[in-house]
């Protein structure tokens, strides 16, 4: 329901003779006292953050059920400009765990202004794209003070005021068509959370949900020296895991500064760049992630389908323009980490059949049957079912057709993931592999368990494929690295 500019509403709350307000808007005007005053928050327009917290790494756990690791941030400060629709977080995040390239103390600083979402790189400020932005928009109105000043807009419309579990809820769509639901708790009438749909590449429709806890005066606002009451602790959800908390203060008096940026947009160009290693073996080579492409008698196989759709589909059709006559049919995942599965959908819809660890077969059943309504990707434009064949434990599975026979094994006692597999073409003598052992790399903390495999399984090896870094090594190369990292 329309409403009228919130200063007038003001005046209906401070003066008489104004019609009584919805009991959508009543709600959320309760919810504005709760934190200081109507008065006060309808002035609010802007608020920084400031404190400590922990994110988390979605899709890198150790196995896809365990817990997910997580990054201690520390100099966490946020800054909203409801006003001016735009925001800046600067944070320094330390990992906690291990990774081919650790990142300690890295600073942080990404945002929005106005319709434009931007991440800061070496080379400065960088576009992200367009599904970023409006994510970063909608994140704007997951704070207390920005979801009620949105609720109070005349743009926006309120309304379906119900209870949940002891709370009242009210939908609130903004202008742009975006709908938020705002949570309101039956006692103290402080807003407890907010949730928006959200579309994820991987986990197709989800819900972003933040939660807020633990109120506490906050800074007060210029010429009515009203403190408001704001919260401490903020979690983050997305799809019911937590993916970020922070312990805060917040000022409503602090100075923010001029958010506005000029980014550059950021290149959507997929690379693929084939490097023959054996005679029916590629390497396909292109930004930080590869894949590997085997000719077979009868068929063709990838390994990897990795970071995008949008790449898997460019190295799909590149592996079949290199050998046109025969079907490719195989794609060998290494691991489930989202940076390394993130084309398993494009190639089910492609027809190719996914070869990966036991353990990692739910969460792909999983994948290829989550929802992707809010956007379509390939899968959904071409439903298609998953065929998927497993490693059993430590067995070695086998891919064959005439001469050449590719041997899949999990590589174990890698603390990097549990269910990742290693290939080995054993007459060229060609180990291709992953995260376990990459040239270049600051650190190689999995390349010990790499070559433990390798001797235990009296692999001989002139060849390493790693499908991150410049090209392609050999075991000395990898014995050379374990040596001097220590094992």
């Amino acid at each position: 329901m329309k409403r009228r500019k919130y200063l007038p509403i003001v005046s209906c709350v401070l003066f008489v003779g104004c019609g009584a307000a919805t009991p959508e808007l009543q709600l959320i005007e309760d919810a504005a006292e709760a934190m200081g005053s109507l008065r006060a928050v309808s002035e609010t327009t802007g608020v920084v953050l400031e404190g400590s917290g922990r994110t988390y790494r979605v899709g890198q756990n150790q196995t896809p059920r365990a817990d997910l690791p997580y990054y201690e941030i520390e100099n966490y400060r946020l800054q909203l400009d409801f006003a001016n629709q735009r925001w800046q977080l600067r944070q320094d995040r330390t990992t906690t765990f291990l990774t081919g390239s650790p990142l300690f103390g890295v600073r942080q600083t990404y945002g929005l202004d106005g319709g434009v979402a931007y991440d800061e790189g070496d080379g400065g400020m960088v576009q992200a794209s367009d599904r970023v932005a409006a994510e970063r928009w909608a994140e704007l109105y997951h704070n207390p003070l920005g979801i009620v000043l949105l609720g109070l807009d005349e743009t926006s419309t309120a309304s379906n005021l119900r209870e949940e579990d002891g709370e009242q809820a009210v939908d609130i769509v903004a202008a742009n068509g975006t709908q938020f639901t705002l949570y309101v708790d039956g006692e103290t009438l402080h807003p407890s959370r907010v949730a928006s749909a959200r579309y994820d590449s991987m986990l197709g429709d989800v819900t972003y949900e933040t939660i807020f806890e633990d109120y506490a005066e906050s800074g007060g606002l210029g010429g009515f020296q009203a403190r408001l009451t704001l919260p401490r602790q903020y979690t983050i959800n997305l799809g019911g895991d937590t993916i970020a908390e922070y312990r805060v203060t917040s000022d409503t008096q602090a100075q923010i500064g001029d958010l506005s940026v000029s980014a550059e947009p950021a290149s959507d160009e997929v690379m693929v760049e084939a490097e023959e290693v054996a005679d029916g073996v590629w390497h396909l080579k292109g930004g930080s992630h590869h894949s590997a492409l085997i000719e077979f008698d009868e068929f063709l196989a990838l390994i990897e389908a990795p970071q995008s759709e949008a790449r898997t589909l460019a190295v799909i059709e590149h592996a079949r323009g290199l050998q046109p006559d025969k079907p490719l049919q195989y794609v060998v995942n290494t691991h489930h980490h989202f940076d390394h599965s993130a084309g398993i959908r494009a190639a089910v819809s492609e027809g190719l059949t996914v070869i990966t660890h036991e353990i990692n077969q739910t969460f792909f059943e999983d994948l290829v049957a989550r929802q992707h309504t809010i956007e379509q990707d390939a899968l959904a434009r071409n439903p298609q079912p998953l065929a998927i064949e497993t490693v059993v434990g430590d067995d070695v599975y086998e891919l064959s057709s005439g001469r050449r026979t590719l041997e899949i094994s999990r590589i174990v006692g890698d603390r990097h993931s549990d269910g990742i597999v290693m290939a080995y073409l054993r007459r060229e003598r060609i180990l291709f592999e992953v995260d376990a052992f990459s040239p270049g790399a600051s650190a190689s903390p999995f390349a010990a368990a790499l070559l433990e495999n390798i001797q235990e399984k009296r692999l001989r090896i002139n060849t390493i494929v790693p499908l991150h870094g410049p090209g392609v090594a050999t075991l000395d190369d990898l014995e050379e690295i374990v040596e001097r990292e220590g094992r």
